[in-house]
Protein backbone atom coordinates (compact mmCIF):
# COMPACT_ATOMS: atom_id res chain seq x y z
CA UNK A 1 0.00 0.00 0.00
CA UNK A 2 1.02 3.81 -0.79
CA UNK A 3 0.00 6.66 -0.60
CA UNK A 4 -2.36 8.29 -3.88
CA UNK A 5 -0.18 9.86 -6.89
CA UNK A 6 -2.13 11.94 -8.55
CA UNK A 7 -0.43 10.80 -11.73
CA UNK A 8 -3.10 7.67 -11.15
CA UNK A 9 -6.14 9.75 -11.26
CA UNK A 10 -7.27 8.55 -14.55
CA UNK A 11 -6.83 4.70 -13.76
CA UNK A 12 -8.98 5.54 -10.42
CA UNK A 13 -11.30 6.86 -12.76
CA UNK A 14 -11.75 4.08 -14.94
CA UNK A 15 -12.03 1.82 -12.13
CA UNK A 16 -15.24 4.19 -10.54
CA UNK A 17 -16.91 4.52 -13.63
CA UNK A 18 -16.65 0.44 -14.40
CA UNK A 19 -20.44 -0.11 -14.66
CA UNK A 20 -19.36 -3.72 -12.22
CA UNK A 21 -17.32 -2.07 -9.70
CA UNK A 22 -19.81 -0.04 -9.18
CA UNK A 23 -22.78 -2.36 -9.29
CA UNK A 24 -20.72 -4.21 -6.68
CA UNK A 25 -19.56 -0.96 -3.98
CA UNK A 26 -20.84 1.88 -4.69
CA UNK A 27 -24.03 3.77 -2.94
CA UNK A 28 -23.82 6.54 -6.24
CA UNK A 29 -27.01 6.25 -8.79
CA UNK A 30 -24.36 5.40 -11.22
CA UNK A 31 -20.89 4.78 -12.40
CA UNK A 32 -18.68 7.75 -11.13
CA UNK A 33 -17.39 10.81 -14.04
CA UNK A 34 -13.58 11.52 -14.14
CA UNK A 35 -13.79 14.82 -12.28
CA UNK A 36 -16.17 13.93 -9.15
CA UNK A 37 -13.53 10.88 -8.96
CA UNK A 38 -10.54 13.34 -9.18
CA UNK A 39 -12.50 15.43 -6.82
CA UNK A 40 -13.26 12.26 -4.57
CA UNK A 41 -9.42 11.92 -4.11
CA UNK A 42 -8.79 15.17 -4.02
CA UNK A 43 -11.03 15.53 -1.02
CA UNK A 44 -9.81 12.52 0.47
CA UNK A 45 -6.27 13.93 0.34
CA UNK A 46 -7.14 17.40 2.26
CA UNK A 47 -9.78 16.00 4.71
CA UNK A 48 -8.51 14.80 8.39
CA UNK A 49 -11.50 12.66 8.47
CA UNK A 50 -9.96 10.01 5.66
CA UNK A 51 -6.99 8.06 5.35
CA UNK A 52 -6.49 6.58 1.89
CA UNK A 53 -4.24 4.17 -0.15
CA UNK A 54 -3.04 3.13 -3.78
CA UNK A 55 -3.19 -0.98 -3.43
CA UNK A 56 -0.10 -2.87 -5.21
CA UNK A 57 1.27 -5.65 -6.56
CA UNK A 58 4.32 -6.22 -4.33
CA UNK A 59 7.09 -4.87 -6.48
CA UNK A 60 4.55 -3.03 -9.05
CA UNK A 61 4.25 1.02 -9.78
CA UNK A 62 0.86 0.52 -11.27
CA UNK A 63 -1.54 0.46 -8.64
CA UNK A 64 -4.43 -2.07 -8.69
CA UNK A 65 -6.86 -1.04 -5.83
CA UNK A 66 -7.77 1.66 -3.32
CA UNK A 67 -8.11 0.98 0.57
CA UNK A 68 -9.82 3.78 2.62
CA UNK A 69 -10.80 4.51 6.37
CA UNK A 70 -13.52 7.29 6.17
CA UNK A 71 -15.83 8.54 8.30
CA UNK A 72 -12.70 8.59 10.87
CA UNK A 73 -13.91 9.50 14.85
CA UNK A 74 -11.06 10.19 17.04
CA UNK A 75 -13.74 10.88 19.67
CA UNK A 76 -15.69 7.20 18.91
CA UNK A 77 -12.23 5.63 18.13
CA UNK A 78 -14.38 4.24 14.64
CA UNK A 79 -13.97 4.75 11.24
CA UNK A 80 -15.55 3.13 7.82
CA UNK A 81 -13.51 1.24 5.29
CA UNK A 82 -14.20 0.96 1.78
CA UNK A 83 -12.34 -0.85 -0.94
CA UNK A 84 -11.86 -1.84 -4.33
CA UNK A 85 -9.95 -3.50 -6.65
CA UNK A 86 -10.22 -2.31 -9.77
CA UNK A 87 -9.32 -4.84 -12.56
CA UNK A 88 -11.43 -7.79 -13.22
CA UNK A 89 -8.10 -9.56 -13.52
CA UNK A 90 -6.67 -8.81 -10.22
CA UNK A 91 -10.10 -9.67 -8.24
CA UNK A 92 -9.95 -12.73 -6.39
CA UNK A 93 -6.73 -13.30 -6.20
CA UNK A 94 -6.65 -12.11 -2.10
CA UNK A 95 -5.15 -8.82 -2.81
CA UNK A 96 -8.48 -6.57 -1.30
CA UNK A 97 -8.08 -9.31 1.70
CA UNK A 98 -4.24 -8.30 2.17
CA UNK A 99 -5.17 -5.14 1.97
CA UNK A 100 -7.46 -4.62 4.28
CA UNK A 101 -5.47 -6.87 6.49
CA UNK A 102 -2.47 -4.34 6.20
CA UNK A 103 -5.09 -1.34 6.84
CA UNK A 104 -6.83 -2.38 10.12
CA UNK A 105 -3.66 -3.45 11.33
CA UNK A 106 -2.57 0.34 10.46
CA UNK A 107 -6.48 1.71 11.79
CA UNK A 108 -6.03 -0.06 14.97
CA UNK A 109 -2.41 -0.31 15.94
CA UNK A 110 -1.16 3.07 14.72
CA UNK A 111 -4.43 5.35 14.77
CA UNK A 112 -5.62 3.41 17.87
CA UNK A 113 -9.26 3.05 16.26
CA UNK A 114 -11.54 0.31 18.32
CA UNK A 115 -14.16 -0.26 15.56
CA UNK A 116 -13.80 -0.43 11.64
CA UNK A 117 -17.24 -1.31 9.89
CA UNK A 118 -18.08 -1.45 6.16
CA UNK A 119 -21.65 -2.02 4.41
CA UNK A 120 -21.45 -4.79 1.68
CA UNK A 121 -24.63 -5.72 -0.74
CA UNK A 122 -26.24 -8.67 -0.41
CA UNK A 123 -25.10 -9.92 -3.73
CA UNK A 124 -21.84 -9.33 -3.24
CA UNK A 125 -20.90 -13.10 -2.04
CA UNK A 126 -16.85 -12.98 -2.33
CA UNK A 127 -16.42 -9.82 -0.35
CA UNK A 128 -19.03 -10.79 2.41
CA UNK A 129 -16.69 -13.89 2.61
CA UNK A 130 -13.36 -12.03 2.43
CA UNK A 131 -14.66 -9.75 5.54
CA UNK A 132 -15.80 -12.57 7.66
CA UNK A 133 -12.17 -14.05 6.87
CA UNK A 134 -11.06 -11.04 8.45
CA UNK A 135 -13.32 -10.94 11.63
CA UNK A 136 -16.22 -8.66 10.62
CA UNK A 137 -19.58 -9.69 12.06
CA UNK A 138 -22.24 -8.87 10.58
CA UNK A 139 -24.85 -6.25 13.25
CA UNK A 140 -27.52 -5.05 10.96
CA UNK A 141 -29.25 -4.96 7.81
CA UNK A 142 -30.60 -1.88 5.63
CA UNK A 143 -33.32 -3.73 4.03
CA UNK A 144 -33.92 -2.82 0.44
CA UNK A 145 -31.67 -0.02 0.62
CA UNK A 146 -30.26 -0.14 -2.81
CA UNK A 147 -31.21 -0.52 -6.25
CA UNK A 148 -29.35 -2.03 -8.72
CA UNK A 149 -30.71 -4.64 -11.44
CA UNK A 150 -33.88 -4.22 -11.93
CA UNK A 151 -34.93 -4.37 -7.81
CA UNK A 152 -34.07 -3.15 -4.42
CA UNK A 153 -31.51 -5.12 -2.47
CA UNK A 154 -30.07 -5.30 0.93
CA UNK A 155 -27.42 -3.31 2.40
CA UNK A 156 -25.32 -5.53 5.46
CA UNK A 157 -23.45 -3.35 7.97
CA UNK A 158 -20.72 -5.35 9.44
CA UNK A 159 -18.08 -4.45 12.08
CA UNK A 160 -14.65 -5.70 13.53
CA UNK A 161 -13.69 -4.26 16.78
CA UNK A 162 -9.63 -3.89 17.70
CA UNK A 163 -10.09 -6.41 20.72
CA UNK A 164 -11.65 -9.51 17.78
CA UNK A 165 -9.35 -8.34 15.48
CA UNK A 166 -5.94 -9.24 17.95
CA UNK A 167 -7.63 -12.02 18.72
CA UNK A 168 -8.05 -13.51 15.24
CA UNK A 169 -3.86 -12.12 14.54
CA UNK A 170 -2.50 -13.79 17.62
Amino acid sequence: MRRHDRANYPLYARWYGDEEVWRLTSWMAEPMRRAAVERLFEDRERSSLDDSFAVHWEGEEEPVGVVSLTNISHANASADLSVIVGDEKDRDKGLGTEAIRILLGYAFEELGLNRVALSVFEFNEAAIHAYEKLGFEREGLLRQALRRDGGFHDAILMSVLAQDWREDEV
